[in-house]
């Protein structure tokens, strides 16, 4: 039989194929990420990546890990080879210890991607001049107000009535700097000095400001901030029945609100709550201070870090943490979990939820908590002092006291 040779010639260009797709990489093998997640958030944020991984091609694995360990346990894997490539839904204040311990990385963000995300939550990653992280959702304080007794907003730090408001729940050792931080800038005594670059160093809660603040809490001590020690279902009574009808927390509050608690003698007539949907409960934004100014409170961030794991294909990454950042991803965070979007767009969609809507709006001027490596520190310090001077226990005078501390904190900051 003869062969033709454009037989031979096929076969020939078919055996070459063969042995070039053994002898090569194939072409189509899918980049991979590995991303560690708290586990309490890996619910959140699984199947948002999941669906992305999937219209990308990209292989992602998905390593739960105890929110408590993590931070430590990400300071030796990526030196040691075995770390991540991202670290996801970590809080945005371990910016500046994971970057102090070189273990993360700047991330790459488009100017249309930077533009759709809230300045104040985008920035919360940023330390050192450069951004090492890409904002997943928000979440702040505001005031929880009960319209049955009070009716309108407190438009200043002077005008909050004596007796009617609770801040936080706070211990006789240890006050609560985080939800009292709107009445301390109330008086202009912002925690650091604030530069281009993220938070200085510098205290700006020392001197006159600082003084204002520790003789007003000094005047109004814990009679007038709700007490020391007030449990969970108290504060929730409080607000209900109009005891307090003003509490500064988070949206963490609102379904316990809405729900009431038992009666006991501890709390009565509190078995039906209160909420927004029906008009029974308003999310206020906070007074103006002394100079006129509207007061601020803290800011947390919930976001995803890039690591500087040697394996990371930063291409991939980038494309994930860009995606992250973007309308689609944070409203689909908002949808599976009630979260409050940082892109902007995402927000707009949220705000439909009442609940987020008042938060989001109450948190327009919030700043994010400071995010240098010394803040533990800080706030241990920081939180005793106020302690005692609500408690009438401050040493010497409050001011004096408060002054002394914030010499403490100055040292242990400039280490």
């Amino acid at each position: 039989m003869k062969i033709r040779k454009s037989g031979i010639a096929a076969l020939a260009g078919l055996a070459t194929a063969a042995l070039l797709a053994v002898a090569t990489p194939s072409q189509a093998t899918n980049p991979s990420i590995l991303i560690w997640v708290d586990n309490g958030a890996k619910p959140v944020v699984q199947k948002v990546i999941y669906d992305w991984a999937a219209d990308k091609n990209v292989d992602v694995t998905i390593v739960g890990k105890d929110f408590g360990a993590v931070r430590d346990l990400l300071k030796t894997a990526v030196p040691g080879g075995t770390g991540p490539d991202i670290l996801a839904a970590a809080p945005h204040d371990w910016t500046g210890d994971l970057a102090a311990a070189g273990v993360l990385r700047p991330v790459t963000l488009s100017t249309a991607v930077k533009a759709g995300l809230q300045k104040n939550a985008y920035d919360a990653f940023l330390y050192g001049g450069q951004h090492y992280g890409v904002p997943g959702w928000t979440e702040n304080i505001a005031v929880l107000r009960n319209p049955k007794f009070i009716k309108a907003p407190i438009a200043k730090v002077t005008a909050i009535p004596a007796g009617k408001i609770q801040i936080g729940t706070w211990g006789a050792t240890g006050s609560d700097p985080y939800h009292f931080y709107p009445v301390q800038t109330a008086f202009g005594a912002n925690v650091f000095a604030s530069t281009s670059a993220g938070w200085s160093k510098t205290l700006g809660m020392t001197g006159a400001k600082g003084a204002a603040f520790a003789n007003f809490l000094d005047t109004k001590k814990a009679v007038f901030f709700g007490g020391a020690d007030t449990p969970w279902n108290t504060a929730i009574c409080n607000l209900i029945n109009g005891k307090r009808p003003l509490w500064v927390t988070g949206p963490w509050a609102i379904d316990a609100v809405a729900a009431g608690v038992a009666n006991s003698v501890a709390t009565p007539n509190c078995k039906t709550g209160i909420s927004v949907a029906k008009k029974t409960l308003a999310i206020d934004g906070f007074w103006k201070g002394t100079d006129g100014k509207l007061a601020k409170q803290f800011m947390g961030v919930r976001g995803f870090y890039l690591t500087s794991s040697a394996n990371t294909d930063l291409a991939t990454a980038n494309s994930l943490l860009s995606y992250i950042a973007g309308k689609d991803a944070q409203v689909a965070f908002y949808t599976k979990a009630n979260k409050t979007p940082a892109n902007v767009a995402a927000l707009k969609v949220a705000s439909a939820n009442p609940v987020i809507k008042g938060f989001a709006a109450a948190g327009a001027t919030a700043v994010a908590m400071p995010n240098i490596p010394a803040m533990d520190s800080v706030w241990d310090k920081w939180g005793k002092v106020e302690a005692r001077i609500l408690t009438g226990h401050a040493v010497g005078s409050a001011a004096a006291d408060w002054a002394a501390t914030m010499t403490e904190i100055q040292a242990l900051v400039n280490q």
